[in-house]
């Protein structure tokens, strides 16, 4: 046993285990006597429940203030062998009878006032009954008997000394109990107004998220990372929000959420105008309209209004400036806040405007779509079907397109889109080929003709002959140029840039493990190329580079028919991914392509515990 004053060093420990059931017979007992035992004890003990009290019972009983109030221990003469305190003890947990029979029960459908009005209305009624008690007391003890005698009197007297002494203590308990039901008054309260539902989840899909939603969906303020896939979740207030992985954001209100990463499209009806995003770099105020909202890596903002009407309010050296943005509008902002404005048709597709079609390929957080990219996408099914890049030019075409001309002119840069670094036709007649913006060059680039007969697209959809009908690509007899089996279509000469540090920057949560794809010459052009060509001669060289050095290579035929799986490694320091397809000569018939052609993404928990153990 503990001497008074003292605390065993595992008393808060079975503290805790009495509260969640776990307490053994033998701690219960050593706990049990040191309340009754150690003055130090009941003071933390009453502190501890005191504290704990206010949260445990949120879920539909609040016990009386009297029921777990520690009487002091009898002083002198009354603290001898085999006096006890009158300690009250305090059982738990609870059981289910006691929790749904509880002094104060809480429907799980009370709205959050009515809980607050509730729980003060009942800490005001047991303070009272206390108050009350503490009275009858004080009258038990002053009434005094009929007659008079002088051991009456002398007993009147000593309950007078006892009845003063005693005060100071009466009014310490009563001081006591009012401040433990204001405390649990304003535990619950802030417990109830950090707990109040503010939105609710409406429909997910291929949705992961770092902690446990509530299976009716309901989300009260906290940091929420979606991981993977999409949400919808709608505000009480009306406003209607698709988030796409990695998103981490805070609903703080029924009408303002903080976005720390990620991305983001709303729609704001009339009721919710005023609704409010801040992010760390900025905040946007709407107007009521519909607006897509990107906080990249590095605090950088991109903004596209679709509808109506925002006020962006951007940070920098001094006080925040507002830009308004109307329909059609956008603008970036950098990190030292200074405002960029662009057209939104500059990059149409880069937010989700509606939850995709179940079976897409693209997944937030897992899975990209460099075939997406080409089309015009964010790598996640959003892109157009078809799209091209001229390897020649750098510039997009509508659908698919035979280029009549074009040779090489050295690396072109592709500013609409914004995961693409450029675009080149490889050729190493005049030395090495530049294949990025910065400067890096294809050493091991071969000799070509230097021409280019097609371009990149979204789709490997090829043409037979300058007016014959066009054929989407075949490999290992599967067709590849939808939505849910991407692929791109590469007739040599031609090559691709993608730029991973922008792709990084936009999905922060998000870390590039690998590329992935199958490679090779459509199978179905056989058919076609037997009337004027030799399918024999059929052959394209294919490549994959990583800041310039050959990660992949392989000259692939279609007679016989034949492909490559392709899977590569990316490290969180490359940053230009190279798709290419050589041929030395004649090229008529070289149907190239990338089926399925992916950055596999890890997201959230996974990535921060991979990178830990580095």
């Amino acid at each position: 046993m503990s001497q008074d004053g003292q605390l065993p060093p595992e008393f808060a420990e079975w503290i805790v285990r009495s509260l969640d059931g776990t307490i053994s017979a033998e701690e219960f007992a050593l706990l049990d006597r040191e309340i009754i035992t150690n003055r130090a004890a009941r003071a933390y003990y009453l502190e501890f429940i005191t504290t704990y009290v206010g949260l445990v019972d949120l879920a539909g009983v609040l016990p009386k203030a009297a029921d777990f109030v520690a009487r002091e221990a009898p002083s002198g003469a009354d603290a001898g062998a085999g006096a006890k305190p009158r300690v009250t003890e305090y059982r738990s947990p609870k059981t289910s009878a006691e929790s749904e029979h509880g002094a104060l029960p809480l429907a799980p459908d009370t709205p959050d006032d009515e809980r607050v009005r509730r729980i003060e209305r009942y800490a005001r009624e047991q303070l009272e009954a206390f108050l009350e008690q503490e009275r009858r007391e004080r009258a038990e003890q002053g009434a005094s008997a009929c007659g008079w005698d002088l051991l009456g009197a002398l007993d009147k007297v000593a309950g007078a000394t006892r009845w003063l002494a005693g005060a100071g203590l009466r009014t310490a308990r009563i001081a006591a109990v009012c401040l433990l039901v204001a405390a649990v008054v304003l535990i619950v309260g802030l417990y109830l107004y950090s707990h109040r539902t503010v939105a609710a989840l409406v429909e997910s899909q291929n949705a992961r998220w770092d902690a446990e939603i509530p299976s009716d969906g309901t989300l009260w303020p906290r940091f929420l990372t979606l991981e993977e896939g999409y949400a919808r979740i709608t505000l009480k207030k009306g406003t209607d929000v698709i988030l796409q992985a990695p998103t981490t954001f805070e609903v703080q209100t029924s009408n303002r959420m903080f976005l720390e990463n990620g991305w983001i499209t709303a729609k704001v009806p009339p009721a919710a105008t005023g609704f409010t995003v801040k992010t760390p770099a900025s905040d946007l105020v709407d107007f009521g309209t519909e607006f897509g909202l990107l906080m990249g890596a590095d605090t950088s903002t991109e903004v596209h209004v679709f509808k109506g009407k925002v006020a962006l309010l951007s940070d920098g050296a001094g006080p925040k400036r507002q830009h308004d943005l109307t329909e059609g509008q956008a603008a970036t902002v950098d990190v030292a806040g200074h405002v960029g404005r662009a057209a939104v048709e500059d990059r149409p597709r880069l937010f989700v405007r509606a939850l995709p079609t179940a079976n897409g390929f693209g997944i937030p957080g897992k899975r990209l779509s460099l075939a997406d990219m080409i089309g015009g996408g964010n790598g996640l099914d959003t892109g157009v079907l078809e799209q091209g890049l001229d390897p020649s030019t750098g510039a997009t075409t509508p659908g698919r397109k035979a280029l009549s001309s074009g040779t090489d002119t050295g690396f072109q840069r592709v500013p609409s889109l914004p995961f693409v670094d450029g675009v080149f036709v490889p050729d190493s007649n005049d030395g090495s080929a530049l294949v990025t913006s910065t400067g890096i060059s294809f050493e091991q680039c071969p000799i070509t003709c230097g021409t280019r007969y097609e371009a990149i697209t979204d789709g490997a959809a090829f043409q037979v002959g300058s007016s014959g009908g066009v054929y989407f690509g075949q490999l290992a007899g599967q067709t590849y140029g939808t939505k849910a089996s991407p692929s791109i279509g590469m007739h040599p000469n031609a090559g691709i840039t993608f730029d991973l540090d922008a792709i990084r920057n936009a999905m922060p949560e998000a870390r590039i493990e690998r590329f992935r794809a199958r490679c090779g010459v459509s199978e179905n052009v056989v058919s076609f190329a037997q009337r004027d060509a030799d399918p024999n001669a059929i052959e394209v060289t294919f490549w994959v580079l990583l800041d310039g050095q050959t990660k992949f290579s392989r000259t692939l035929k279609v007679v016989p028919a034949q492909t490559e799986q392709i899977d590569i490694a990316v490290g969180p320091r490359d940053r230009f991914l190279t798709l290419a397809t050589t041929h030395p000569g004649e090229y008529r018939y070289c149907w190239a392509m990338f089926a399925e052609p992916a950055l596999l993404l890890t997201a959230g928990r996974e990535a921060a515990t991979d990178d830990n153990t580095k």
